[in-house]
């Protein structure tokens, strides 16, 4: 129970990846805040985050991070709900496959409303209070993608480049205790992913919920700014 008495935000936390973290966080004895948009999904994690942490309480409230009074309403209930908030991984995220000369004005807005402002409001707004713990943790999920442009992927790839750019620049600006870092996973079997391609990647969400608790945990050691690629091969400090 190394996170007991913390309380964590995490965001897409209705499902694939954001679940696992939520649960991983919790068995460490976290209290979670889940945030998405979808309101089953979310009641859903939150029941099973209620059953898995023996000293864990759990708050779904139902988010859409690209709206600023929104992720201002999940802030202060998170607050009014723990009283304290130590931990932001920002997780929710969104993709489509195509090639750039196909991608619409709309999908390209989604994905950098989602992807890039969505992290951007929910930093601004939580910022405040993490730097009052002195020892806060926000963790950006990124993607390999924001390492390695890969095809059909560009305006995607170019969301997740623009996290890791803001995660290492905002580890510049608080310094200090609060520690600031990326995770990149590469395929992970999601439900989004599958939507994507025919083959089963290699990671499942609980690898990548791992690596998000490690670096919650005192005395991680890696430097506040990094980016940490999750592959099947041993995790790669980059």
């Amino acid at each position: 129970m190394r996170l007991e008495g913390q309380t964590a935000i995490v965001t897409g936390g209705g499902r694939g990846i954001g679940r696992a973290i939520c649960l991983a966080l919790a068995r460490e004895g976290a209290n979670v805040v889940i945030a998405a948009r979808t309101w089953r999904e979310i009641q859903e994690t939150e029941r099973l985050v209620e059953r898995v942490g023996s000293s864990s309480r759990a708050l779904a409230i139902r988010t859409d991070v690209r709206d600023e009074a929104g992720v201002q309403h999940l802030i202060e209930k998170a607050i009014e709900g723990f009283g304290r908030l130590d931990i932001l991984v920002n997780n929710a995220g969104v993709a489509y496959r195509k090639f750039l000369a196909d991608t619409s004005p709309e999908e390209y807005d989604k994905i950098m409303d989602t992807n890039v402002k969505g992290i951007f409001l929910c930093t601004k707004y939580a910022l405040p209070h993490l730097l009052k713990r002195g020892n806060g943790r926000i963790i950006n999920i990124a993607s390999v993608e924001g390492k390695h442009g890969v095809p059909k992927l560009s305006v995607y790839g170019a969301s997740k480049f623009a996290v890791i750019g803001l995660t290492e620049a905002l580890a510049y600006e608080v310094g200090g205790g609060l520690q600031v870092y990326a995770v990149c996973p590469a395929g992970v079997d999601t439900e989004m992913y599958s939507s994507m391609f025919m083959v089963e990647p290699a990671l499942k969400p609980n690898n990548v919920a791992k690596q998000v608790t490690e670096l919650c945990l005192p005395g991680t050691g890696i430097p506040s700014g990094s980016t940490i690629e999750v592959c099947k091969s041993p995790v790669r400090l980059v």
